[in-house]
């Protein structure tokens, strides 16, 4: 078995395992009362022991990612991660008793139509290659500088679009939470613990996790769900490919003759995500 294969694998499961604990997740914040019903929604939410356990669940499928970025490439294993869209469907479903509509399965199949199509025609290597520091510090500079215009706009601009503005700085985050964890991993699987331990990648990852979760909350509260859920799941993939192939030298081996198809996969599958958003930020508002 190859290493993309185990990565492939990896981050199948990854899916898999962070959709179980997202739907969870919703299903405990759904049994909550609303603020005018019932008060403390959110403080019953948070010491539920079944929305623990999503979380726990969904901090299984994080590492299940960390350990398929130990085999391949970011290009590799982040647009596999987004097929937890699709298998939210039918564990929602499963769990909450309601079908799942035909377009929404209609989307679910163009996204892993997009994504296989992506990772065969593209064919993403993975080099291992050492980063210059200067594109460590340039990378980390420049996101910070984003999401801190993403969040003034969001403060100072018109309120209909402060949940998309936070939404895409809570999905660049998590992003960058993807690319450090690459980073980590590198190191690890090179056996330098004591350089795990001393470089700056550790720490960022870590605060980047807080700010991602601290923005994604936000975005949430900002306003309409079907406008900050797509947001984030678009933007993620998108920053950590981007890094992936800035920071670590990742590409795309296709050849030149199938590049339309390249992007027309990148196209579906970016659609794919945003209809498949929107369907589930819809039910959690028809389940309020």
């Amino acid at each position: 078995m190859t290493y993309q294969l185990i990565a492939a694998v990896l981050a199948l499961l990854s899916a898999l395992v962070v959709a179980t604990g997202t739907v969870i997740r919703h299903l405990v914040a759904d049994e909550q009362p609303l603020p005018e019903e019932g008060g403390g929604s959110a403080k019953a939410t948070l010491t539920s022991a079944k929305w623990w356990a999503g979380a726990g669940v969904s901090v299984v499928g994080y590492l299940l990612q960390a350990a398929a970025l130990r085999f391949a490439s970011i290009l590799l294993v982040q647009p596999i991660t987004i097929l937890s869209l699709f298998f939210a469907l039918p564990l929602s479903a499963r769990f909450t008793g309601r079908r799942v509509r035909l377009q929404d399965w209609i989307w679910a199949v163009a996204l892993t139509l997009g994504v296989g199509v992506l990772l065969v025609v593209g064919r993403p290597t993975n080099t291992h290659a050492k980063a210059h520091p200067a594109l460590w510090v340039g990378s980390l500079a420049m996101g910070i500088i984003i999401v801190v215009l993403l969040m003034r706009l969001a403060k100072k601009g018109l309120r209909k679009d402060r949940a998309l503005l936070v939404g895409l700085a809570s999905g660049i985050t998590y992003g960058y939470m993807s690319f450090l964890t690459k980073g980590v991993v590198m190191n690890l699987s090179a056996g330098r613990i004591l350089t795990v331990l001393t470089h700056p990648a550790l720490y960022l990852l870590i605060i980047a996790a807080i700010v991602g979760t601290w923005l994604q909350q936000a975005a949430f509260n900002a306003g309409a769900i079907q406008q900050s859920l797509p947001a984030m799941t678009v933007a993620s993939p998108l920053t950590s490919s981007l890094l992936g192939v800035i920071v670590f030298q990742e590409r795309f081996t296709t050849p030149a003759s199938l590049y339309w198809l390249l992007i027309v996969a990148v196209i579906v599958t970016v659609v794919s995500v945003v209809q498949l958003s929107r369907a589930e930020a819809q039910d959690d508002i028809e389940q309020d």
